[in-house]
């Protein structure tokens, strides 16, 4: 569903102009709704209305008593917010969420099929140089979970 990168600039009200190819899914899928809620690295996690439903019902089951699943919840769920793309295509990222990713004017959209991330772009770029270092340096092994995919 959503795939590729897209580097984008916020205008100064916080509004994103969502890519029209993207804009197109969330037309289709749920009528230019969406769903945007903080993420564990500090960047956003944007789904369609459906997706989102998915997840939230997922949620829903952790166990209120675990710790670990209550931090989740309390960020996944506590930050969700339902956007709807405007008559341009665009959507204005609330305070709290901007706030919480650190974003500023230039952001960086990435398509990881079921959802889309949301960063900064200077933070971004350092993940993904990091991410690359630590894969080349412990010899891109994969390890079990991804032994059997052959790309």
């Amino acid at each position: 569903m959503f795939r590729g990168i897209h580097q984008i600039t916020l205008d100064a009200k916080g509004r994103l102009s969502v890519p029209a190819k993207l804009r197109v899914i969330f037309e289709e899928k749920s009528e230019g709704k969406m769903v945007i809620t903080a993420d564990l690295d500090h960047n956003l996690m944007i789904y369609t209305l459906p997706e989102w439903l998915e997840v939230e019902e997922k949620l829903s089951k952790l166990p209120s008593l675990d710790k670990r699943a209550r931090q989740i919840k309390h960020l996944f769920m506590g930050y969700a917010t339902e956007l709807e793309l405007d008559g341009t295509g665009r959507v204005l990222i609330p305070t709290p969420l901007r706030d919480y990713a650190r974003l500023d004017k230039k952001v960086t959209l990435i398509g990881m099929i079921n959802k889309l991330e949301l960063w900064d772009s200077a933070t971004w770029d350092a993940k993904r140089e990091s991410d690359v270092a630590e894969l080349l340096a412990e010899g891109a092994d994969l390890g079990e979970a991804l032994e059997g995919l052959s790309i």
